[in-house]
């Protein structure tokens, strides 16, 4: 079973090898309890989906009524299914007022919240792409401007300031120079800078070694980050063509690599860019800029 989201391919487990413990953690994350967990279980149990409400208020008769005098198995189910559809509809299901109201939000439940849960579960396996289509998508999100640029150390004025002349942005350097990038960022949040060497390599220059704080202030954010680094500029020491991406966000993206690689520039493997993307396709308040140089 595969769900596509923005032209990518999720690989998902067959929900009918998880409906029972999906739907025994939907009744808990809603809060469906006693008599309406009952009713929510069954009621969306695949192999039930063609019997009707009577025949299931009848098998469970004795469970509905538990608690009531003379109760009315049919009517109870009825009136706690529909509260179970409120519910669900409060909590991001599309409404639908026909007969068919139950179907709509068992489709909601499967389609879309499955997935998230099969995700959370760890049961979604990453598509087999590589590093190069990953990038690919990343830098087709991503706008190139002057807001992201690569200068010569020497060239580089002490204290740059959002509206002040700009430096002079290369597309190419000579070979063995010393280079900064410098960010030009519109708002404050987090920055992620990374490069793909000509070799095909991508590394993590912020956080890194080089820049150790991925907290940044409206301005012109310079890397390296000198001090806290060690490192004043970085080195331009392979021929070819260098390509970066600088990723800003509100919030830190809870990327467990992240913490990695503010230790040694870590080279990222496919696995760490699917994660990017995902998390960038799922939070459009993301920046992402791009420029390149030989």
């Amino acid at each position: 079973t595969n769900l596509s989201s923005e032209g990518w391919t999720m690989n998902l487990p067959r929900y009918e090898d998880y409906e029972a413990d999906f739907l025994d953690a939907m009744a808990t994350r809603f809060g469906f309890t006693g008599k309406n967990s009952l009713i929510f279980e069954k009621r969306f149990l695949e192999d039930n989906r063609e019997v009707t409400h009577e025949t299931l208020a009848a098998k469970f008769a004795e469970k509905l009524n538990k608690g009531t005098e003379d109760g009315d198995p049919y009517r109870i189910f009825r009136q706690q299914l529909s509260k179970i559809c409120e519910k669900l509809e409060a909590a991001g299901c599309p409404p639908s007022k026909g007969v068919d109201r139950w179907k709509n939000a068992k489709r909601w439940l499967r389609e879309v919240i499955f997935p998230q849960w099969a995700k959370e579960q760890g049961l979604v396996t990453p598509p087999p792409f590589t590093v190069d289509q990953i990038w690919q998508q990343l830098k087709a999100k991503a706008i190139d401007s002057n807001l992201l640029e690569v200068v010569l150390a020497e060239e580089l004025r002490e204290v740059p300031v959002l509206g002040a002349r700009r430096n002079k942005s290369r597309k190419s350097v000579p070979v063995n120079s010393d280079i900064k990038y410098q960010v030009k960022v519109e708002r404050e949040g987090y920055l992620i800078l990374l490069e793909r060497e000509p070799s095909g390599v991508v590394c993590c220059l912020c956080p890194s070694e080089y820049a150790p704080n991925s907290r940044c202030d409206a301005g012109v954010m310079v890397l390296p980050q000198c001090p806290p680094s060690e490192y004043a500029t970085f080195g331009a020491d392979e021929v070819g063509r260098e390509q970066i991406l600088a990723l800003i966000t509100q919030e830190l993206p809870p990327l467990d690599w992240l913490e990695e690689s503010k230790e040694e520039a870590l080279e990222l493997e496919r696995e760490h860019l699917y994660g990017l993307l995902e998390y960038v396709e799922g939070n459009r308040d993301c920046q992402v800029l791009w420029t390149e140089y030989s």
